[in-house]
């Protein structure tokens, strides 16, 4: 798998009330949904790059009415990093590659029985794309 590029979310885990559990919800049908909350609609415009030297930029398109003026202004100033000329970095994060397998610095700390967890989740590859912690994403080609 070439895990280099530009990958956009597919698919997301989303809290079922009626299981209790995390059930897989497709990208287009949380857009479709009158009733889902406009920060998650709005997350999923999110993408993640990963380059090839170890970072994954958390990427989201900047809104179409925002001033160029404003964008130039919040660059110049260092509250905002753009990516190109519509999309801006909202997080860099690491990852890397261990005995043929993918994983992300998710930059959780913690322990668990008094031992302490690493923040490196593995990235699994599915059948069209990678899973990375909750979300399913694709290629873009």
């Amino acid at each position: 798998m070439e895990i280099i590029g530009k990958w956009n979310i597919a698919e997301t885990q989303v809290f079922n009330s009626k299981t209790l559990k995390l059930d897989w919800r497709s990208a287009a049908d949380i857009l479709a949904d009158e009733n889902a909350e406009d920060y998650v609609k709005e997350s999923l415009a999110y993408s993640y790059i990963f380059t090839e030297d170890g970072k994954v930029l958390v990427v989201m398109p900047i809104p179409a009415d925002v001033p160029k003026e404003e964008i130039e202004a919040e660059a110049a100033s260092g509250e905002l990093t753009l990516y190109d000329g519509s999309t801006m970095i909202l997080e860099e994060k690491a990852w890397k590659e261990e005995d043929g397998k993918f994983f992300f610095d998710s930059e959780a700390k913690g322990e668990v029985l008094g031992e302490e967890v690493s923040s490196w989740v593995e990235i699994t590859e599915t059948a069209d794309g990678i899973e990375l912690m909750t979300y399913r994403l694709t290629k873009e080609q």
